[in-house]
């Protein structure tokens, strides 16, 4: 019985070693496509149409219809594929549907679907596919669909620069030559115009399949250009794409508010939210949710300023085609309000191409480079993904979980400086954003990149700079769900300061945008967790110079199923004091101690603090054991127990 049971914990380790490597685990459903067993084998009778052979403008709906299959099966599908001329050797479509989904498919052979077509920026092709997607076989292609406009403006969406002034459009044409945006402060009347730059990116760019393979469409051409002039909290209407081949609609945004305390900001916070298609296409999708989350956000989006995405931002992990229905998705929303992003672990890692973790393969071979040309944040240089920006009465600071950030490196030092320079007199408030959970309810406890490790790597490196430096909030991603801790520093909660103050910083998970949810919360949840939610959702924030008050909305009926408000004095300033009296109460269990303790008591106690400091500080192998019952032990036995999530 023993042999059978230690057999069984190690095959359970070693298909949890094996899902968590990132090279087996599926998201993005075209994934499942086994492009090496395609077979081209047309079958005559198979008679495959559309009602429309033009697309006339990026989203347009498209009806399919065939018959003559013979022996249909419930693994039969139609998908398209890009460029029209593509060869099915080489490349995966971007789009299925099941012919299934048409009741007479089975019954006589013979149904109608249909899609919705992004303008892809090159001509595109039916195919009737039978065999599922193990051991695909095409047996009949429709007419070629033609695209009227190449270079019809897509994607569009904002970003802030750095400077309050500023406004960033991005938008993607196929090879548009001329590009540029307009601006005003009345609808329609744009007095104001900026020419845009242009890049782009190659297969010769990424770092492997599937992104330089099965899974590339060319990103045709990505356009930015720089709003200026712009007066704090002012709204302006504003148009890009050129004269040659059109603008895009007008669409308006509200200028970043004016830094200080007197602002008063609304804006919306998410990580992992991912994309799916809104005509039903890509069925095996986990991010399906996503579609309702953004749906939600949009409907609020009128009164919002800005929206943090927190990293896993498309999901397309090497599939070129799902980073168009990504903006495309978020185009309406993002088109309203500034977009600022960080790079999560689906965006960037790769093996050996420079990340944190050299054996992962989350983004499929993208390496960051589909990310950071895309989305241009004010980073300091390519492949350097952290920055920061003031926004009203609050100061971010987004940084990189996928790079290096152990105390000595660039990063490090580049968030250390961030946080020493804060004018707390402008921006009392300071959160930071990044990707992997600094605090995380999870039983992934796998070395190198699952949760417990990476969060107990971020502690090491950056909990002491945050609680010196009074960090309010730290917001991230990775863990499919929505957490929130107490104010915590070392694993501990902190008391509220007597002005109201939290006395250490609020920890969020808000990586439940749309990704399928992560279910491997731990049997005992530490005393440190406050709320721990498994429904999808997003964040909506209000703040002012005293108050910062957040709700977590629910996908399931858009209510709020978590509230809560930091606050802070008029003129709030740090202080250091008060935190470390905090932190010394709250380790050695004396926070409710009455303030009429003598001096002489004090001191006694103060003895009994600085010899039970040395005896667990200065002997490593102590600290080594605690650490190792806390936070091994318990975590070894509920894997074996409960099958984890692979994120």
């Amino acid at each position: 019985m023993f042999l059978i049971l230690c057999l069984v914990v190690f095959v359970s380790a070693f298909t949890s070693f094996a899902q968590d490597s990132g090279h087996h685990d599926m998201h993005n459903s075209l994934e499942n496509y086994q492009i090496g067993n395609v077979r081209h084998a047309l079958d005559d009778v198979i008679q495959l149409g559309t009602n429309h052979n033009l697309l006339r403008q990026s989203g347009q709906w498209v009806g399919i219809t065939w018959k003559g299959v013979q022996d249909p099966q419930d693994d039969d599908y139609i998908a398209l594929y890009a460029p029209a001329n593509v060869s099915v050797y080489e490349t995966s479509p971007v789009k299925y549907q099941w012919a299934v989904k048409a009741a007479s498919h089975r019954a006589h052979g013979t149904g109608s679907i249909r899609f919705r077509l992004l303008n892809l920026r090159t001509d595109m092709r039916i195919a009737f596919i039978r065999n599922g997607f193990t051991f695909p076989v095409v047996a009949a292609w429709g007419d070629v669909i033609r695209v009227a406009n190449v270079n019809e403006p897509l994607q569009g969406h904002l970003a802030l620069t750095g400077e309050n002034s500023e406004m960033l459009i991005q938008w993607t044409t196929k090879n548009s030559q001329a590009p540029e945006v307009r601006w005003g402060l009345q609808s329609g009347k744009y007095t104001a115009k900026a020419a845009a730059s242009s890049m782009t990116y190659t297969k010769e760019d990424l770092c492997g399949a599937p992104a330089n393979a099965q899974g590339w469409l060319d990103p045709g051409t990505l356009h930015k250009a720089l709003m200026t002039d712009l007066q704090a909290g002012q709204r302006y209407f504003y148009i890009y794409g050129d004269e040659a081949h059109g603008f895009s609609q007008e669409a308006s945004f509200q200028a970043a508010p004016t830094i200080g305390p007197e602002s008063h900001v609304k804006f919306l916070a998410i990580a992992d939210m991912g994309q799916a298609e809104v005509d039903g296409s890509n069925e095996e999708s986990e991010m399906i949710p996503a579609l309702n989350t953004t749906r939600l956000m949009i409907a609020e989006a009128d009164d919002k300023q800005l929206l943090i995405h927190n990293g896993d931002i498309s999901y397309a992990r090497g599939y070129s085609s799902q980073w168009d229905v990504f903006f495309d998705q978020v185009e309406p929303l993002v088109t309203k309000m500034p977009y600022m992003t960080t790079i999560g672990n689906h965006e960037r890692n790769w093996p050996n191409s420079g990340d944190r973790f050299p054996a992962q393969y989350d983004s499929g071979g993208e390496c960051g480079v589909a990310y950071e040309r895309r989305l241009q944040m004010p980073r300091p240089a390519e492949d350097k993904p952290w920055y920061s920006f003031d926004f009203g009465p609050i100061h971010f600071l987004q940084y990189s979980t996928e790079h290096v950030f152990a105390k000595g490196s660039e990063q490090h030092t580049f968030m250390i400086k961030d946080l020493a320079g804060v004018n707390r007199t402008l921006t009392p408030w300071l959160v930071v954003g990044g990707h992997r959970p600094f605090y995380i309810d999870s039983t992934n406890n796998l070395e190198p990149d699952g949760d417990q490790p990476a969060a107990r790597a971020l502690r090491d490196a950056l909990e002491d700079a945050f609680y010196e430096y009074q960090v309010d909030m730290t917001w991230h991603g990775h863990h499919h769900s929505y957490q929130r801790t107490c104010p915590v520093y070392k694993e501990r909660c902190l008391p509220f300061n007597a002005d109201g103050t939290a006395a250490g910083p609020v920890h969020l998970v808000i990586g439940h945008a749309g990704a399928g949810l992560c279910l491997n919360t731990l049997p005992k949840r530490p005393l440190f967790w406050e709320r721990v939610e498994l429904t999808h959702g997003y964040m909506r924030v209000e703040a002012n110079g005293t108050d910062m008050h957040c709700e977590v909305v629910t996908d399931v009926d858009g209510s709020v199923m978590d509230s809560f408000t930091l606050h802070k004095p008029p003129g709030w300033q740090p202080k250091d004091a008060d935190r470390v009296e905090h932190w010394e109460k709250s380790v050695l269990g004396t926070a409710g101690m009455s303030g009429q303790t003598t001096i002489s008591a004090q001191a006694g106690l103060k003895g009994m603090q600085d010899a039970v400091r040395e005896l667990v500080l200065g002997h490593g192998w102590i600290q080594r054991i605690v650490h190792y019952i806390r936070h091994h032990i318990p975590n070894m036995l509920h894997q074996f127990l409960n099958p984890r999530h692979i994120i």
